[in-house]
């Protein structure tokens, strides 16, 4: 066991904590509730110096990086690996996470103008028409809870566009499963949609529930719940795009994977030097 896991002094609080090695590479990246007390249980855990454990006799320092929640912390924890890819979080290789290059897509939800006042929405990429992210944890496969927020928040916002244009009396099929690659709908909230992908105008979740009020009373319980979720999609997804993009002043709409990224990187890099 590395000395330098028992020195750790991290305060009880919620945040994201990585193992570094001695060349300064990100072994792995973790989430607590209480960082002191998950620090601690690492540093008593025992077993053989492979796979899961190898990762502590490789460690010459411990940092973190406080957060405000639990949930806070899960989605950092998610954004850090989507970025840094440590090699010893079992996680780093799925899609959404994988490195861009070696067979991940990391998609954008590209909005196509079709005839009738219908807009086709489609996860795509930002070279396929009018297009918003990159939202690298949304898709199906992703299971961190920062993509679990996103794809059923997508999904519960595509519920929410059906439901509010009073068009059909049954829900498709494709959008009672999580995150179709596509799904076309009447929209006349076109604006504010666009708003909305942009991590600039959450209230369009109030509005498309306030116009599906006149769907039959048992389906409104279900969508006040797809309003929650579809916000939770907007707070992990154009929101955290549009906050990054602003924070770092990237200009533009969208942000490639690669910028993505670097931005993250780039954020974190004063909690590795120390």
């Amino acid at each position: 066991m590395s000395e330098v896991l028992r020195e750790v002094a991290a305060p009880g609080s919620p945040g994201v904590y990585l193992f570094l090695d001695g060349a300064g590479e990100v072994l792995y990246v973790g989430k607590a509730g209480n960082l002191k007390r998950r620090l601690a249980q690492h540093a008593a855990a025992k077993g053989p110096r492979v796979g899961l454990y190898e990762r502590y006799d490789l460690v010459r320092r411990v940092v973190w990086e406080v957060a405000a929640s639990e949930e806070a912390a899960a989605w950092r924890e998610s954004e850090l690996i989507f970025a840094l890819r440590p090699a010893y979080n079992a996680n780093t290789g799925v899609r959404g996470v994988a490195a861009v290059g070696q067979g991940a897509r990391v998609p954008y939800v590209v909005v196509h103008d079709e005839a009738a006042g219908v807009l086709r929405l489609r996860l795509g990429s930002s070279a396929d028409g009018r297009a918003y992210g990159c939202f690298p944890h949304l898709g199906k496969g992703v299971s961190s809870s920062l993509g679990i927020a996103c794809s059923d928040g997508y999904t519960a916002l595509l519920r929410l566009l059906w439901a509010s244009d009073g068009v059909g009396e049954r829900m498709p099929a494709a959008i009672t499963r999580a995150a179709p690659e596509e799904f076309a709908v009447v929209v006349e909230l076109r604006e504010e949609l666009h708003g909305f992908l942009a991590g600039a105008r959450a209230k369009l979740a109030d509005e498309l529930l306030q116009r599906a009020g006149a769907r039959p009373a048992y389906m409104l319980p279900a969508l006040k719940r797809d309003r929650e979720l579809a916000l939770r999609f907007f707070a992990g997804g154009p929101r955290l795009v549009r906050e990054r993009r602003l924070r770092h002043g990237v200009r533009g709409r969208v942000l490639d994977a690669a910028t993505y990224r670097r931005l993250v990187c780039e954020e974190i890099a004063p909690v590795l030097k120390g």
